[in-house]
């Protein structure tokens, strides 16, 4: 009898798939370049979780048990299918939060020796919190506040998860090995455009149109992978090479994959992350590659700035000489801007002058309404963070803003002055030019809260709280007679 029923639903969805592509799931035009992919997609789903219910309870009470285990993983593993809920009001990444936050206060009253983890960016969070919730005052959002809120939730799971034994280097590695899938995808994403015309992605079809920029006169798609966009991809693919790269170039390979396997990984993420033709994170890279093989041979700081710096007055004369319609001077190439570029000034100048000559100086004009500065058809806000979170939040908003990252940089500092050795060494080189990267997006991009960014601060401050109990540990105390 189930397998009648069964049988008569496969068949009344197959039947039913061109219906249901064509009126219902209208938004995802990639569902409509392979016919019965809709289909073949919830079987394939479908047969997939009969197989995992054989497994599911005791994976389920293995979860439950050892939350702090798999909550890091499995946050990275949602925010590689971000993108599938585009548009829609929660995404993977906030289902399992919201799944784990139950488990963590559960474990917290149960367990004795569960302990919260004390930082000042709990501190800081707490009092964005309260400039978010005044912001309402002027746009009441509460949908938006819980949105923003989840960030502070998310870096405090994390933390708490991280400074556990042995979580730290699962976190990394995972982070280095999901981002090779995500690679492939947006490699056969880019493949199937070229080749057909047709673009795989799960976002709706206006926000595809956003993604396409003309390269080598070929108009080229900016792959994103199953995330929301091709920023998340960037930024997630960066800070997986800066890992790998620094693992190799420390001799810690062995702390992600085996040698080869890690090269074999960087051959797919390195062409990924350049097809996302992401100006920011290109930036982010070629700064943080300085400053990695800087730390990597600090006895020849000199030399390596000299020739960094001989490199690119030699690009830029090149590019100002060689590029035709730019043989007279610098002028011309800034006069020549692209349009683009043009643009994102403007956004950010109009915000600018709101900010400082509106109402809102002091509480600012609300969460998510930052594009009400700007006149852009589509609605932009800001393309700066801070900007943005002075017009939304306030200079009241900015100046804890701008004290959570000064935080995350004077953590960074410091690990780089203590940490010589351990484990850890090649993650510790590696968080400058991560946080470049993220920075570079923070300035470039109007995202002041980030899926990515706060995990990567969770990352800083739980190395930091392990570098201070590893110190404590080892300074014994002081002999009295």
């Amino acid at each position: 009898m189930k397998a009648l029923l069964l049988g008569t639903v496969f068949g009344a969805l197959v039947a039913l798939d061109p219906v249901l592509t064509t009126y219902l799931f209208s938004d995802f035009p990639w569902l409509h370049g392979f016919p019965y992919a809709l289909s073949v997609a919830i079987a394939l789903t479908a047969c997939a979780a009969f197989t995992a219910l054989r497994f599911l309870p005791p994976l389920a009470s293995t979860v439950i048990r050892d939350y702090w285990r798999y909550f890091p993983a499995l946050y990275l593993l949602c925010f590689q299918f971000n993108g599938m809920a585009a548009g829609q009001t929660l995404d993977p990444t906030e289902l399992v939060t919201a799944a784990f936050i139950p488990l963590f206060v559960a474990a917290l009253l149960i367990q004795r020796d569960q302990r919260i983890v004390a930082t000042p960016f709990n501190t800081l969070h707490v009092a964005l919190a309260v400039c978010l919730a005044v912001s309402l005052a002027s746009e009441f959002k509460p949908t938006s506040f819980i949105k923003s809120f989840k960030y502070f939730v998310v870096f405090f799971l994390l933390v708490n998860c991280l400074v556990r034994e042995n979580v730290t280097p699962t976190f990394v590695r995972w982070l280095v090995i999901l981002a090779v899938p995500s690679a492939v995808l947006g490699l056969a994403q880019e493949f199937f455009w070229l080749t057909t015309d047709s673009v795989i992605s799960p976002i709706p079809a206006k926000e595809i149109e956003i993604m396409f920029e003309t390269h080598f006169g070929v108009p080229m798609f900016r792959v994103g992978a199953m995330m929301v966009s091709y920023q998340d991809l960037a930024l997630y693919l960066a800070t997986a090479f800066f890992l790998s790269l620094s693992a190799l170039l420390w001799r810690q390979e062995a702390m992600l994959l085996r040698r080869r396997w890690l090269l074999v990984a960087l051959l797919f993420i390195c062409p990924a992350l350049f097809l996302t033709f992401s100006k920011p994170i290109y930036m982010g890279c070629c700064f943080g590659l300085l400053l990695l093989v800087l730390l990597r041979w600090p006895a020849r700081a000199l030399s390596i700035a000299t020739i960094g710096g001989l490199i690119g007055v030699l690009a830029l004369v090149t590019a100002i000489a060689v590029v035709p319609g730019k043989v007279d001077t610098a002028l011309d190439a800034a006069r020549d801007a692209p349009k683009s570029e043009v643009e994102r000034i403007r956004l950010d100048r109009d915000t600018i002058e709101g900010f400082l000559h509106g109402p809102y100086f002091w509480t600012g004009r609300g969460i998510n309404v930052g594009y009400r500065y700007t006149a852009h058809s589509r609605g932009w806000p800001a393309h700066d963070a801070f900007i943005l979170v002075a017009a939304e939040l306030g200079v009241v908003g900015l100046a804890i803003y701008v004290a959570i990252w000064g935080l995350a940089i004077a953590r960074v500092v410091a690990l780089n002055i203590v940490v010589n050795e351990g484990p850890s060494l090649f993650v510790v080189r590696a968080l400058p030019g991560i946080l470049l990267l993220v920075l570079f997006q923070a300035l470039f991009q109007g995202h002041y809260f980030d899926s990515f960014i706060w995990p990567m601060f969770a990352l800083t401050e739980a190395l930091w709280f392990q570098v201070r109990r590893q110190a404590v540990a080892t300074t014994g105390p002081v002999a009295t007679t």
